[in-house]
């Protein structure tokens, strides 16, 4: 449902450990804001810099998290995603955060940005922040509904729908 390309979606079906380390697919705990920020770090211009906002419901405080996703080179064709890692074990396409603060900030780009502050988030997507907030509020009173695979479908077909 994010707004990836098709090449980052082909990537998550090739890498389920990169897949599986995205928060935005874990909506028991994260909303995700359905949208990305891509930008390019002076220190490696040449690395695409995808970043994906979410909401985290769960934490307490309850706060807004961006993680970053490397397009090497630009290329579409080999991509990583720093995140901060729970003690699982993951392969080599993802990093803790940390990794990138060291390789694209060196302490002057990108600071503050891995826990955002409502103020912090680009204003075209506060109003998305806002209505993530108010649902998170929601789902911790009356949790998650599994939807059946008819529900999804049509869902989906709403969405190509809508892209026409």
């Amino acid at each position: 449902m994010m707004p990836f390309s098709n090449e980052l979606k082909q990537w998550c079906n090739e890498h389920p450990d990169f897949f599986a380390a995205l928060k935005v697919i874990y909506p028991h705990r994260f909303i995700a804001l359905q949208t990305i920020a891509t930008s390019y770090s002076p220190l490696v211009p040449e690395d695409e810099v995808i970043g994906i906002y979410a909401y985290d419901y769960q934490s307490k405080p309850e706060r807004y998290k961006q993680d970053f996703i490397v397009n090497k080179s630009k290329q579409n064709k080999e991509f990583i995603l720093f995140t901060r890692l729970p003690s699982r074990k993951y392969g080599k396409y993802v990093k803790d955060i940390n990794e990138f603060f060291a390789t694209y900030s060196k302490g002057k780009y990108y600071t503050e940005t891995h826990h955002v502050a409502f103020e912090d988030l680009p204003d075209e997507i506060k109003p998305r922040a806002i209505k993530a907030r108010e649902l998170g509020k929601k789902l911790k009173v009356t949790g998650l509904r599994t939807l059946t695979q008819n529900e999804l479908e049509e869902f989906d077909q709403k969405l190509q729908d809508l892209k026409l």
